[in-house]
């Protein structure tokens, strides 16, 4: 696995640190989960796009 930096606005860091205390999960978790959903997400649009040009 590698390791990334990403730069945040300081409210969405807070955001995500809020959700990862309701959650009981370190904050570094809650944005990695996030982006994994949101890249899964974004393959299944591309699927069903692509699904409908043909």
């Amino acid at each position: 696995m590698r390791k990334i930096t990403v730069e945040l606005e300081d409210f969405l860091y807070l955001f995500f640190e809020k959700v990862g205390k309701a959650a009981g999960k370190p904050t570094e978790t809650v944005i990695a989960e996030m982006l994994f959903r949101i890249a899964g997400e974004a393959s299944l649009r591309a699927l069903d796009a692509k699904k409908r040009k043909e």
